[in-house]
């Protein structure tokens, strides 16, 4: 197990977490997930994490010289990754991805042998007060990075907002071939937005059962779960998570190169205060943003080819997270990337079970166990200790 501190670009660090496995890099500016990787069957290390070509190094988009290239927008500046939105993804307020946290504590665990970082940013912004604590965890033989998130109003007023996890992946995870798959049912599909440049492939506003069986915009249908070769095309699907399910997940599936990228999220009401996605989305895009940055100007050659994972409560402008003043609600998520062995897996998994070992993708006869605490347990009962300790922000690494 490993735990250390990075210094990437001027004035930007980050924390690595590693055990024999698996490894992941965040970092403070945004609480960007930069890296998340597991090894191949042949030895290659592999980021399962897109970081498109136009991110920023600088302290800024304000700052920086080309600033107006990004558009002025901080979220551009530092697009790519995994990261944690709260309380929308609006330039005009403070939010979770545009702002730099602040590392309070890291170090390791001594009940289950895990490393972890603990970090915390603050709004004071008149109307939108609220404070984030985020603790990620690594764990001994598992290729998952927990992450647990509290929200606290530290305002007077209820404050609505719309929490969301989003995972951008890219080659050479995603290539032609791969397959997407998720528990979520009853999918529709969302016109571009008036800020996105690019052409729907599927039909927006229709609903349907699975990811198999998408309208597409020219008629008939398409399997949505099957990436194609490049169709100049970008999608936003977004399906709901059935109930009396234990997880939500959504996963990746690469057969060339036999790599399986895994993100759930607890679906269960069982803990009080634990805060319960309902919806799985995903973004498809196969070279189809045409809007600078994607593009190198507007209506330019798209130069981006992804798809996003994520978990969030309701289409873009929802604000149906509410929290009372003094109200704190602790929402979990787990990233997992691994290689596995049966070939067969790679013509697709047909069910997913949870077990003891964690998660075991299964096709008839043929499965790969993804080891993993899909119950959270590990990092509950750290964050149980750690977050009710008053002054854990004057703490030093353990």
């Amino acid at each position: 197990m490993d735990i250390r501190r990075l210094a990437l670009w001027e004035g930007r660090y980050a924390t690595y977490m590693s055990n024999d496995i698996f490894s992941s890099l965040i970092e403070d500016q945004g609480e960007v997930l930069l890296e998340l990787t597991s090894r191949t069957l042949s030895g290659a290390r592999i980021n399962a994490m897109a970081l498109p070509y136009f991110r920023g190094t600088g302290s800024g988009v304000l700052s920086d010289a080309n600033g107006e290239w990004w558009q002025g927008s901080e979220a551009l500046y530092q697009a790519g990754g995994g990261y944690f939105t709260f309380p929308s993804s609006s330039a005009d307020h403070i939010n979770s991805v545009t702002t730099y946290w602040t590392l309070r504590r890291y170090g390791t665990e001594e009940e289950h042998g895990g490393v972890w970082r603990l970090s915390e940013m603050k709004s004071r912004e008149e109307g939108n007060r609220f404070r984030l604590e985020k603790i990620d965890m690594i764990l001994p033989g598992q290729p998952v990075l927990y992450t647990a998130i509290r929200i606290t109003n530290t305002g007077t007023d209820t404050l609505m907002g719309s929490a969301s996890w989003h995972s951008m992946l890219a080659s050479p995870l995603l290539e032609t071939g791969s397959l997407l798959s998720s528990n979520a049912k009853y999918w529709t599909a969302y016109a571009l937005s008036r800020r996105e440049s690019g052409v729907n492939r599927f039909l927006p506003g229709n609903v349907f059962d699975e990811l198999k069986h998408a309208p597409l915009v020219r008629g008939g249908s398409a399997d949505a779960g099957y990436v194609p070769p490049p169709t100049g095309t970008y999608d936003y699907l977004m399906g709901k998570i059935p109930d009396g399910v234990p997880l939500g997940w959504a996963a990746v599936n690469n057969p060339k190169c036999q790599l399986l990228y895994y993100l759930f999220t607890p679906h269960s009401d069982d803990d009080d205060g634990v805060f319960i996605f309902p919806n799985v989305d995903i973004a498809e895009n196969y070279l189809g943003r045409m809007d600078a940055p994607w593009a190198l100007f507007d209506g330019a050659t798209p130069e981006i080819r992804s798809v996003t994972l994520g978990f969030n409560t309701g289409p873009k402008g929802t604000r149906n997270m509410s929290l009372e003043p003094g109200e704190s609600k602790i929402i979990l998520v787990g990233n997992g990337f691994m290689s596995y062995d049966n070939p067969r897996i790679g013509l697709g998994f047909y069910s997913v079970e949870l077990t003891e070992e964690g998660a075991v993708f299964k096709r008839t006869k043929s499965w790969a166990l993804l080891p993993a605490d899909y119950k959270f347990k590990a990092i509950k009962s750290l964050a149980g200790k750690i977050f009710s300790e008053p002054d854990y922000s004057q703490g030093h690494s353990s």
